[in-house]
Formats: structure tokens, C-alpha cells, sequence
């Protein structure tokens, strides 16, 4: 049995369970890991068997849905039972880990997901070697033995049902007692069956090893009929609802509960993650595959370019498409979208079934009443219930056509609005809890605004505002607005904080027609985003700075593809200037009409324009390869790169560090990655989970200018940091300021005293340096030993240590 990744992210006491679930599995398995009859004589063809066993018994799942959650029962306790009394457990926990691992892998599972099932399988084979010595069972050769079996079993299965349980709970999902009932005997019947089969296996063993080979087709018709008796209970299920939902759509009184009920069972019947009714002659008209009229399945793995370009323009992962009729013409589609389930994608049946839904829907419906709620859908957004973009539109028109020429900066104007921070939230709890902080931030924005206002939501966490004539100034609006939606949100038990950037455009003053005032709204947005102001009023510079920060864009991206980024090297030593200990490796552009283009300036460029993780790859290059240009000379001195915040949240960092590493010659040990104090504050479970796929390979990590953002000793003891780096405003103040000196020597006792070293940068001068030699400091860096190093100057300045590390200063 198996629970699905949550869509919420993985919270910190889930991780914590996941690791007592493993350590108390390695240790039960450890403890009690001998053969309970002596090794097997067939042990090897034995594990062969249990692997087989585990695989198949992987790949014939039954799927049990338990609220927005989903349990996978299999036919496991076969190669369980038979496991545990003939195998030495240690190998018995390798088979089951190495076939999960390997369903898993094939089938793409989410790393949360498959890190709580790895754990928890863990964990029953060391409470099953546990039970094993406790009742005792030798042998299962008599009655007596067999009932013990199936009680070791059962305990088994429940102890993880109500783990699997408590990991629902502590994901934030309320489970009632029928649903605990349901976690608990979901998986019995399977069990029973299981354990039946494992006896008869011992029995046929005990006798002769050739019995395996039909112990093994046994078991495999018997795990896929398992398998076609979930997908028959899934179909009872599906026909149970189907009439559940005639007979509500029968009882419905208004056209809003007609559409409210199809879009809910069909999301609900389907496992998707959205169901949606389309109007084919809206303007503009919906995104539609081009495939004509006919219903149609879009699998993630469809190899039909049409429906992959349609795929890769929605954002959708899979989607079913049936047509709607009306007296023999289609005016419309319901569409489902994004099949929560993982392990499955869309298939005929599933398309069968929406279309049954669909034609109950034709049958009940009256005349006009779907077209009215198509059309009142066509300019409303279905998660907010604000207008959309082509109701807002019409709204802007309308009020342009009214007010020719007469329209003041006293008068209306265009509030454009756009969500900071967001995307972090999305990536990292999931797409359920950025949609309940976009209906959050709909209903704010709805009571911030003066009333007359007219509230729409663009797409994505894009808003817009047209505010009523004569009413407030619109830069004061905006930012009340702004400081209203910076107030923490309360979403399912967590606080989240996401600011807004506001660009104001004035009605007559700033465009006369719909499109320029929302183009000259969009330019002043991101003027105060890109100025970190929050709120702008449009300026025409602003459109002359666009655009130059498009051209630049645009040179970055070719210079990162021409090499015309290298990497400057700033050593860092002890603070007698002996041995050498590291180099950080420091971007610079070589642009070739700006000149020497220093990081503040194309860094902030690089994370806009989604061109952070080319850069980031071509420092990591960069530094490595000058790293192993000195191995042969100085083999223990390092290099360090800086990671940016949005990275963390990469799931290919980890992969792609380890490759670069693969293909240079630089031990792992000799790389740093520093990240800032703030990459921990968006979601700390995530970037643990990074800095331990990082620390797993090898590397060295550093909280980069340690002291100015996050600061709390907890995440010091929970993170896998081997350095800490003294920001460098309290090492250029500590000379002359009290207490910027006895915070310096406060972090480095603290650095110490938890294990770490301390970089101290910013080290300019004699005097610095001798305090910090004083504090116990054990690298510094700064112009006292050397400023930023290019390519070209680096050797000459190497060469120039002919004795080596040792005359550094």
C-alpha cells in the first residue's frame, strides 16, 4: 500500500516521519537480520524470485482513492511472507527497494512521493523481521504456524495503513473515521490472498526448488487478475457516481448547479485536476486542438504533434475534449485537463465516460441554458470568478468611448498588477495551493479597491484594475492596494507572504485607445518591479529602458553561448596569508560595446529572463576548469561558485552539478556552492531537499553573506552547511564599530562551536586582518590578499608563489 505525492509540497514533519520510518526499519532489519532456518540453499535464485515477485506485484496495483489522495495496493505480502522466513533480510529489503525504485523511476513519481514509499517500505520489512522473532514463526509448515502468518501480516498491513494516515493528517488533509476505516481494510483482501499464496509457495519449496517455476506463473496470473478485478471495482465505482450524478443534475434548479455538478463529478469520475465548459464562438474563440470535432484523447505521451503543440500552449499535461451539441449543431467542448494520478494518463475509458456525462448533461439542460452560462463564462475567470481579460477589455473600451478626450489624471485609470514571488509558491506546494492564495489575493484585491472598480484577472497571477471616474489618484490606489496584499495569507495552515509590483497608466494622458493604456499599464509594471519600487506610473522612458533591457537580454543570451562570460578569481586564505585555501569564482561579461559588464547588472537581467541556470552552468564550468588547472600544483585548494535563490527549487541542479564534476578532474570535496540566507526563507523542506542531493555528491556548502537576511541557528543544525561567510558590511565596519566587531566574532565562535569554518569577505586592510587572525577566522578574503583575478592575470599571479601556499600575503 502506497500514498500518492501530495499536491501541498512536503511539509517538515513529513520529512521527519519519513526519516523515522527508515532509521527504525534499517535498525529492526539490522538487528534481526539472520536467516530464522539457516541460509537457503537456493538463496540466489531465491532473490531472483523475490525481485520478480516484487516487480510484477509493482506493476498490477490497485488504485484506492482516499479524499484528494491515492493508495496503490499490491499483491507484496507473497514475496513478503516468503522473504522473511527463507532470505536473510538485509538482501529481502534490497530486492523490495530495488523493484520500487525501479517502478518508480519508469513511471516518473514525484521524489516526495517515492522518498515516503522507499521509507515505509523499509520500515514493514523491519516490523515484519520484528513480528517474525516476537510470535515465533519458523517454518509456517503447521496450522498453528499459518495463523501466526496471517496475524503478522495483518498487524503489518495496519501498522502502515495508519502511518499512511498520519502522513495524510499531517499534510494538512482531514480524514474522517470511514476514511481511516477505508486506509485500514483497503489493503486486507489483498493481504489475505498474498499471505494464502506465500504458504502454499513455502509448502512447494520446502519440497523442491523447481516448484518456483510454477509458483511464478501462479503468482503472475494471480497478481493481474488482481489487477483486472481494481479496474472492474473502478468501473462499479465510476457507475455508482455516474448515477449519483443523474440524479443531481435532475434535481438541479438553476443552470449554475447543472455546471457546477458536471464540472465537479467530471473532475472527480476522471481524477483530473480541472473540467471546464468552452463556447466555440466566443471572441476570441477558446484554444482548441485542431483536430476538427471529434472527442478527442490527449495522453501525456502522444506522439501527435498538433496535440503536443496544444499541450505545450495550455500548460496542460493530458487532457480528454468531447463536444457539446445543440439541436444537432456543437457550440461547445467540456474539457478535462491534468490527470492527478501519476501513474496513469487518459485513456478510451475514460473519454467513454466524460462523453456519458456530456449526454446526460444535452438531456437535462433547456434550451439556452448552457449557452447563457458558456457566455457568462467566455468573460469570467473560473478560479477567481473575477472578469478575464476580454471582459476587462470591453469594460476599458466602453469607458475610452465615453470619455473622448475628456479623461484626466483626476479620472480613470488602469491599475496592472503582477504578483511576486508566486511562481516560488506554485513550485513548491503545488498548483492547489497557488490556486486557493489566487482566489485569496482576488478577494483582497476586490475590498482594497474603491467600489465602482472594475476587477479582472488577466491569466496566471496577472490582474488588472480599471477604477471609476473622478474616484482616488491612481498611484495612491496602487499602493494601498500594495500594502493590503503584502499582509500574510492564511492557506491551509501555512502563512504565505507574496508581494506585487503595480504599474498605473492615466486614461486620455498615458492612451486614448484600450491597447495602448494596457501596453503603457504593462511598461510602468515592470518598471517598478525591475526598480524594486512596487508601484509605477507609466513614464516613457520607462518604454525606452524596456527596451534596452530587451536588447540586453538579448546580448546576454549570446554572450552566454560565445563565451563572452568568463570567470574572475578572488583568493581566499588564512589570515596570516598562509596556506591558500580557495578561489571564488566571480562572473564578469565582456560585452563587446558596454565593455566590462560587472554582475549587478546582467545577474537581476539573468533571473528575469529565465537565463539564471544557463549562467549558473557556465560558472560551474568556468570554475572547474581553472580548478584543475592547479590540481597538479596545489592540489588541495578549491574553488566556490554562488548559487541563485530560484535554484534551489531546480530539480535538475543536483544531476547537472553531478556531470559537470564527471567531466572535469576536480575531486567533489574541492567544490563550494554558496547560497544566500534568503534562498531558505521560501521554502525551507525544498531547499533542504536540495542541499542534500548536493551534499550527497560530494560537494561543500556556504551560507553566503551570513548575518544580513534569515539568521536562526535552527536551520544551521537541520542543513548539511560546512561554511558560513561573514557578509562583508560587518568585516569593512569592525574596525571602527563595537558592535559590528562583536557580532564578526559572535558568528565565528558560533561557526566553530556547530563545526563549521568561516570565510570572512571584505577584508581590505592590515588592521582587519589582524582581528580576524585574532578571532580564529579560518579563510579571508578581500584586497588585502588580491582583488578579482581574470583568466589572463591568474597564472602570473600563481607564478609569483614559487615556494607555494606557504608565502601567500
Amino acid at each position: 500500500m502506497r500514498v500518492s505525492a501530495p499536491k501541498d509540497g512536503v511539509a517538515r514533519l513529513f520529512t521527519l516521519l519519513c526519516w523515522v520510518l527508515a532509521l527504525v526499519g534499517l535498525t529492526l532489519t539490522a538487528t534481526t537480520a539472520n536467516h530464522p532456518n539457516g541460509a537457503h540453499q537456493h538463496e540466489t535464485v531465491l532473490l531472483l524470485g523475490i525481485l520478480v515477485a516484487y516487480l510484477v506485484a509493482d506493476s498490477s496495483q490497485i488504485h484506492v482513492n482516499v479524499r484528494q489522495h491515492v493508495l496503490s495496493v499490491a499483491l507484496t505480502d507473497l514475496p513478503l511472507v516468503v522473504g522473511l522466513l527463507l532470505l536473510d533480510h538485509r538482501w529481502l529489503l534490497a530486492a523490495r527497494l530495488l523493484s520500487a525504485g525501479a517502478v518508480f523511476v519508469l513511471q516518473r513519481r514525484a521524489i516526495s512521493k517515492s522518498a515516503f514509499n522507499l521509507c515505509l517500505f523499509t520500515a514493514e520489512i523491519g516490523l515484519g523481521s520484528l513480528l517474525l522473532d516476537l510470535l515465533p514463526i519458523t517454518d509456517a509448515a503447521t496450522p498453528g504456524q499459518w495463523v501466526a502468518t496471517y496475524l503478522m501480516v495483518l498487524v503489518v498491513g495496519s501498522v502502515v495503513a495508519l502511518v499512511i494516515g498520519l502522513a495524510i493528517r499531517l499534510l494538512g488533509t482531514h480524514l474522517a473515521a470511514r476514511d481511516l476505516v477505508v486506509l485500514l481494510v483497503s489493503g486486507w483482501g489483498s493481504a489475505l490472498l498474498g499471505t494464502t499464496l506465500a504458504l502454499i509457495a513455502l509448502l512447494v519449496l520446502g519440497t523442491s526448488i523447481a516448484g518456483l517455476a510454477l509458483l511464478t506463473v501462479l503468482f503472475v496470473v494471480a497478481a493481474f487478475s488482481h489487477r483486472a478485478y481494481g479496474r472492474l471495482l473502478r468501473r462499479h465505482t465510476d457507475l455508482g457516481q455516474l448515477f449519483g450524478f443523474t440524479q443531481t443534475v435532475g434535481a438541479a434548479q438553476t443552470t449554475d448547479d447543472v455546471v457546477t455538478t458536471l464540472r465537479e463529478r467530471a473532475r472527480a469520475l476522471l481524477r483530473a485536476e480541472s473540467a471546464v465548459l468552452l463556447r466555440l464562438d466566443d471572441d476570441p474563440p477558446p484554444l482548441l486542438p485542431d483536430v476538427g470535432d471529434a472527442a478527442l484523447i490527449v495522453a501525456r505521451d502522444t506522439r501527435d504533434p498538433r496535440l503536443r503543440a496544444w499541450l505545450s500552449a495550455t500548460g496542460f499535461k493530458d487532457a480528454l475534449v468531447v463536444p457539446l451539441h445543440d439541436q444537432g449543431r456543437v457550440f461547445g467542448v467540456l474539457q478535462v485537463s491534468n490527470r492527478t494520478d501519476q501513474t496513469s494518463t487518459f485513456g478510451f475509458e475514460d473519454l467513454r465516460l466524460l462523453q456519458t456525462l456530456a449526454a446526460h448533461a444535452e438531456l437535462i439542460w433547456d434550451k439556452g441554458k448552457l449557452v447563457d452560462q458558456l457566455r457568462f463564462d467566455a468573460h469570467h475567470d473560473s478560479l477567481t470568478g473575477l472578469g478575464n481579460r476580454t471582459h476587462f477589455r470591453l469594460a476599458l473600451d466602453g469607458r475610452l468611448a465615453a470619455h473622448v478626450g475628456s479623461v484626466t489624471a483626476a479620472g480613470a485609470a488602469v491599475l496592472l498588477l503582477d504578483l511576486d514571488r508566486f511562481k516560488e509558491v506554485n513550485d513548491t506546494l503545488g498548483h492547489p495551493v497557488g490556486d486557493h492564495l489566487l482566489r485569496r489575493v482576488a478577494e483582497r484585491i476586490t475590498e482594497l479597491v474603491p467600489v465602482g472598480s472594475v476587477v479582472a484577472r488577466l491569466g496566471g497571477d496577472e490582474f488588472a484594475v480599471l477604477l471609476p471616474d473622478g474616484g482616488e489618484d491612481g498611484v495612491e490606489v496602487a499602493r494601498a492596494v500594495r500594502a493590503g496584499l503584502s499582509q500574510p495569507y492564511l492557506v491551509q495552515s501555512t502563512h504565505l507572504e507574496v508581494g506585487a509590483s503595480i504599474g498605473v497608466a492615466v486614461l486620455g494622458e498615458d492612451g486614448e485607445d484600450a491597447s495602448t493604456v494596457l501596453q503603457h499599464a504593462d511598461v510602468a509594471m515592470y518598471a517598478a518591479k525591475r526598480l524594486a519600487q512596487g508601484v509605477a506610473r507609466y513614464a516613457a522612458e520607462d518604454d525606452r529602458s524596456s527596451v534596452d533591457q530587451l536588447a540586453m537580454a538579448g546580448d546576454l543570451r549570446r554572450g552566454l553561448e560565445s563565451g563572452q562570460v568568463e570567470m574572475h578569481l578572488q583568493p581566499q586564505s588564512h589570515p596570516s596569508g598562509q596556506p591558500l585555501g580557495s578561489f571564488e569564482a566571480l562572473a564578469r561579461w565582456n560585452h563587446p560595446t558596454r565593455g566590462l559588464v560587472m554582475p549587478d547588472d546582467f545577474i537581476p537581467l539573468a533571473e528575469q529572463t529565465g537565463l539564471i541556470n544557463q549562467l549558473t552552468y557556465v560558472a560551474l564550468r568556468g570554475a572547474l576548469t581553472a580548478c584543475a588547472s592547479w590540481q597538479s600544483r596545489w592540489p588541495d585548494v578549491g574553488v566556490a561558485v554562488n548559487l541563485s535563490p530560484r535554484q534551489l527549487l531546480d530539480p535538475e541542479l543536483p544531476p547537472a552539478v553531478a556531470a559537470l564534476l564527471q567531466q572535469h578532474p576536480v575531486a567533489p570535496r574541492l567544490l563550494t556552492l554558496e547560497i544566500t540566507e534568503g534562498s531558505l526563507l521560501v521554502d525551507s523542506t525544498a531547499a533542504a531537499g536540495a542541499l542534500a542531493q548536493l551534499r550527497g555528491l560530494g560537494v561543500r556548502l556556504s551560507i553566503d553573506d551570513f548575518g544580513t537576511g534569515y539568521s536562526a541557528l535552527a536551520y544551521l543544525q537541520r542543513l548539511p552547511i560546512d561554511e558560513l561567510k561573514i557578509d562583508k558590511s560587518f568585516v569593512l565596519a569592525m574596525t571602527t564599530d563595537d558592535s559590528a566587531r562583536a557580532i564578526v566574532r559572535a558568528i565565528i565562535d558560533l561557526a566553530h562551536t556547530l563545526g563549521l569554518s568561516v570565510v570572512a569577505e571584505g577584508v581590505e586592510d592590515e588592521a582587519a586582518r589582524a582581528l580576524l587572525a585574532g578571532f580564529g577566522c579560518d579563510l579571508v578574503q578581500g584586497y588585502w590578499l588580491s582583488p578579482p583575478l581574470s583568466p589572463q592575470a591568474l597564472p602570473d599571479w600563481l607564478r609569483q608563489r614559487q615556494s607555494g601556499p606557504a608565502v601567500l600575503g
